[in-house]
């Protein structure tokens, strides 16, 4: 049966189609029709977060004096790692290079705290020693206890106070094998009425240039030190 529109009639030229012979370009195209009973989701755009950096979980912030007791630069940096989870742990005493080095001082502080990663403050005290060469082995011998295992460590030099020193911040630069070395030698910061030690304020700022540089190349522990250690202990 032919069907035509009320505007063919009466026109014998006007064409007259059927169903059949409707031309493929003005059919519509098929929908798609999800499977019955499965749930149509939508699909999220959006970027995946990054992955949680891994934080340290002990630190040892350990030294001189200029680690500080409950002020300054270990306050500071207490402060930063521990939203992180981190545990942060500082000793300092009346040091030099050498003596902080004597009688096994510093291995033991690593046997009694298990860090996985170690912050050094030391020199202050050589800053003007007249033959600073001579701190070199101290210097390795140090730095070699703190990366034990892969261990991250980082050792900042002292923020000098009368510059320039007698050479201790190059010999800690060269030596400080398996240490990431900050060097503060240069910065200015505000001090105490000894003229020497940052105050809470100057310890503060110290932090911020710290933690940039620590940011440049965060924590990152070692697979080697995972499998010597099992994550927990090392030998020192």
């Amino acid at each position: 049966m032919l069907v035509c529109a009320a505007a063919c009639a009466g026109h014998p030229d006007a064409a007259v189609t059927s169903p059949a012979q409707t031309p493929v370009a003005s059919r519509p195209e098929p929908s798609v029709v999800a499977d019955a009973g499965l749930a149509v989701q939508e699909v999220d755009a959006s970027p995946a977060p990054p992955p949680a950096r891994p934080a340290p979980r002990i630190i040892l912030h350990a030294g001189d004096s200029m680690v500080g007791g409950n002020g300054g630069l270990a306050q500071a940096l207490d402060a930063r790692f521990k939203p992180l989870g981190t545990k942060y742990v500082r000793d300092w005493r009346v040091a030099t290079v050498q003596t902080f080095d004597y009688r096994n001082y510093f291995g033991d502080l690593l046997d009694k705290h298990h860090p996985d990663m170690v912050i050094l403050c030391l020199g202050a005290n050589d800053v003007f020693v007249p033959n600073p060469k001579s701190l070199a082995r101290f210097v390795t011998s140090i730095a070699r206890k703190a990366s034990a295992n892969g261990r991250p460590c980082y050792w900042i030099t002292p923020p000098l106070w009368k510059p320039p020193d007698t050479g201790i911040v190059e010999v800690i630069k060269a030596n400080a094998t398996g240490c990431k070395v900050f060097d503060s030698s240069n910065l200015t910061l505000p001090r105490w009425n000894d003229g020497i030690h940052p105050t809470n304020r100057g310890g503060e700022l110290w932090a911020e240039k710290f933690w940039a540089f620590y940011e440049a190349e965060p924590f990152r522990e070692s697979p080697a030190r995972d499998a010597a250690c099992d994550g927990i202990a090392c030998v020192r």
